[in-house]
């Protein structure tokens, strides 16, 4: 199943204030053209299910994920119905000092085993692609947070 890994510094930021922003899934939209919608269908301690429309290489994906929430900064996510057959993942935050690390990694499985060697490549490079434009509009976000602040 192929693994998708990325990862994006934030210089100058608390990792509190980068965690409300990972966290806040519902915000995407407005700062990440990719992100079509993210719906919060439920919500119960630390645990949501969000709906989401993405744009993955022109090609628009649904899928709703079971979100936990883990301390101190993690959060992993899986596939409850959606486009593919497997779309699973987490969010990692970690605290190096001088800036916050945010990583992004995700497994997917497209569901067309015949057609796996051709499309799992393909695939990769565009949820790569997907995942390192999200994680440089979190450092953007929190970039333009820090200069109304």
């Amino acid at each position: 199943m192929p693994r998708v890994h990325a990862a994006h510094d934030i210089r100058g930021a608390a990792i509190d204030d980068v965690w409300n922003v990972v966290s806040a899934f519902e915000r995407y939209p407005a700062v990440m053209p990719n992100v079509l919608s993210v719906d919060i269908l439920e919500r119960s301690g630390r645990e949501s299910v969000s709906a989401w429309r993405v744009l993955l290489d022109g090609t628009e994906m649904t899928w709703e994920e079971r979100d936990v929430f883990e301390a101190p900064h993690r959060i992993t996510f899986d596939q409850v119905d959606g486009d593919l057959a497997v779309f699973r993942g987490d969010w990692q935050l970690t605290d190096l000092g001088d800036r916050v690390r945010v990583e992004l990694t995700l497994e997917f499985d497209l569901g067309i085993p015949s057609l796996s060697a051709v499309l799992d490549p393909l695939g990769a490079q565009a949820i790569e692609a997907n995942s390192r434009g999200m994680l440089a509009a979190i450092g953007e976000q929190l970039t333009a947070l820090e200069k109304v602040a």
